[in-house]
């Protein structure tokens, strides 16, 4: 019973959700990707006992929205800290993208780890936070040392 009321629940708000997502996002892919995920927690939501209804749905979408807002800016603070250059080196020269290699090998494994989650995979803080058992507000503070360490090792390099 509980999947044909989501099922139904789904098919009444897909494309509502969808284009509430497209006018925020700026990719229909973002925008698809952006909708599964609301759907995805709906249903996990749903799967608990859980009555869905608009507003709730609504409020799921703002936060997801959200989430991914504020996983763009890290991406483009990363991008300032580090300088495109090292973003983009995979796709330049060699020399680049072993520099950057070079970089992160300087920095103890777990703040090059936790780099790669946050920029590489972009994962969420509290993603990065259940993964390592820890606090988001500690895997901030981690992320903000090793980008400084980061920064300290390429100004000496």
């Amino acid at each position: 019973m509980a999947v044909e009321t989501f099922s139904s629940f789904y098919k009444q708000y897909y494309r509502l959700i969808l284009t509430v997502a497209q006018q925020r996002l700026p990719s229909f892919s973002d925008a698809e990707d952006l909708t599964a995920e609301v759907f995805r927690i709906a249903w996990k939501y749903h799967s608990d006992g859980n009555e869905l209804n608009l507003p709730w749905l609504y409020q799921v979408l703002r936060n997801v929205v959200g989430n991914e807002y504020r996983r763009t800016t890290r991406a483009d603070q990363f991008s300032q800290r580090f300088g495109d250059q090292m973003l983009n080196s995979f796709a330049e020269s060699p020399d680049s993208a072993l520099e950057m290699r070079r970089l992160l090998q300087l920095l103890p494994l777990q703040e090059r780890e936790l780099i790669y989650m946050a920029y590489w995979e972009d994962l969420t803080g509290q993603e990065i936070a259940a993964i390592l058992g820890c606090s988001p507000v500690t895997v901030r503070v981690r992320l903000m040392r090793a980008r400084k360490k980061a920064q300290v090792a390429d100004r000496a390099g």
